[in-house]
């Protein structure tokens, strides 16, 4: 009889969700404090994990709080994963990138952490912005790459570094990050001076490596203004036909305060295979527990995936993201660089993995 009853259950409900439109529920878009207190009073929470939050909204919701919302389309989820461990998995892992992966420093990450951190706003359009777009661009020169502005105004400018591939250069491996903030005095450590510095290591390493492909690093600007940089950015390879030529894009925004060892891997459903191809890297190469969560927003990966470009965000677990998110308390003193090299590892294995596929053969 219990079971029977417990059956009965379950049907009943199947039938209730199964009568449920998409429509009708939506997923949250932000995490700013002053937006989510103007949406919470007409939301009810249905699921959340990690980034993906999905609620239903009340009757009485005002039109305006659906700014902050995104109807569901099918296919969002969050969820712990678990590559199936081989007990042969170390023959499994690439000698050359476990060799450069060791060099990954730490302390490098958190010097320039620290001088990103140094400058009193790196909001877009100010000109604490505009010389710390201008260090980083030096220090691309130096390192042998190939720089080019991007400027969705004129006063607020994004760049790549090119280095160029001896076989494929055609194909393009994208790494991106921004580097402006909000605009708090010497704060932005996290967000996102962490993934900026991660990409100065990593672009460190590649400098001496020789690729087949192309390695693109795409500093962005006016992100924390509605993805303003990388919007743009977009909009000219899609103009050009040249979208096409991207092969990966890897975008990296808050990567530097965790302790759980958690990375948070987002994109679309479109593109679950590739997250997890990414959760299977970080289980050969590095100490992280990954999160796969579909349903992309609120940062610079998003303009590519509308776009049909294999994209996806690597981001702290957004369950125990800093306390200091979008405060003057973001700073420096209060990052794990231990987990920074780890994401660091991450990032640098997949661009090394697919440079050294072919790329009629990619995952």
């Amino acid at each position: 009889m219990k079971k029977c009853l417990f059956h009965l259950i379950i049907i009943g409900l199947f039938l209730a969700m199964a009568s449920v439109k998409r429509g009708d529920f939506f997923q949250v878009i932000s995490s700013h404090p002053h937006d989510l207190k103007e949406l919470t009073p007409f939301i009810e929470t249905t699921y959340k994990n990690g980034r993906l939050w999905v609620v239903s909204v009340k009757k009485s919701a005002p039109k305006e709080i659906f700014k902050y919302l995104k109807p569901l389309t099918g296919g969002e989820k969050s969820y712990l994963h678990q590559p199936l461990r081989h007990k042969n998995l170390l023959e499994l892992e690439n000698s050359e990138i476990k060799d450069i992966l060791q060099n990954v420093d730490k302390f490098a990450i958190k010097k320039d952490v620290e001088k990103l951190s140094s400058y009193r706003t790196r909001a877009a359009g100010t000109q604490d912005n505009r010389d710390a777009l201008q260090l980083l661009q030096a220090r691309f020169k130096e390192m042998g790459f190939e720089v080019k502005e991007v400027c969705h105004r004129s006063d607020a400018c994004s760049f790549i570094a090119d280095k160029k591939g001896s076989q494929f250069s055609d194909k393009i491996l994208m790494v991106m990050g921004h580097i402006d903030s909000v605009g708090e005095d010497f704060a932005g450590a996290d967000d996102n001076a962490s993934g900026t510095a991660v990409i100065l290591e990593m672009a460190r390493l590649l400098s001496s490596y020789s690729n087949k492909k192309t390695i693109r690093f795409f500093i962005t600007n006016g992100e924390e203004q509605g993805l303003l940089g990388a919007t743009y950015y977009a909009r000219i390879l899609e103009k050009e036909n040249a979208l096409k030529a991207l092969s990966l894009v890897i975008n990296m925004d808050m990567v530097g305060y965790n302790s759980n060892g958690v990375v948070e891997l987002e994109t679309d459903a479109a593109y679950e295979s590739l997250a997890q191809w990414f959760a299977g890297l970080a289980a050969k190469y590095t100490k992280l527990t990954s999160k796969i969560t579909l349903g992309a927003w609120g940062s610079d990966h998003v303009p590519f995936l509308r776009r049909g470009v294999p994209t996806i965000l690597t981001i702290e677990n957004w369950d125990t993201k800093t306390p200091c998110y979008h405060q003057k308390c973001d700073r420096p003193e209060t990052l794990n660089y231990d987990y920074a090299a780890e994401i660091t590892k991450l990032n640098l294995s997949a661009v090394l993995e697919r440079d050294q596929v072919n790329f009629l053969t990619e995952p």
